[in-house]
């Protein structure tokens, strides 16, 4: 029901969608961190360290979807 109110909308109505969506999360992110300026940093800081996590993991692990244990 979602996908078709969406995939009925204009292009520039998906565009303002999209702005009104990411709008509101960082108005939401703001207004939580006014009570605790903590996840002004914390929450950069956990994105920054999973995607270097990620980048320096799946440089180990092989490309090939091998199920050997079977």
């Amino acid at each position: 029901m979602i996908r078709d109110l969406y995939s009925n909308l204009t292009a520039r109505e998906q565009r303002a969608f999209k702005w009104s969506a990411a709008a509101v999360a960082a108005a939401l992110w703001l207004s939580t961190a006014w009570a605790d300026p903590w996840l002004l940093l914390a929450v950069p800081l956990t994105a920054a360290a999973f995607l270097v996590y990620r980048a320096r993991h799946s440089q180990d692990e092989p490309d090939d979807d091998d199920l050997h244990w079977l």
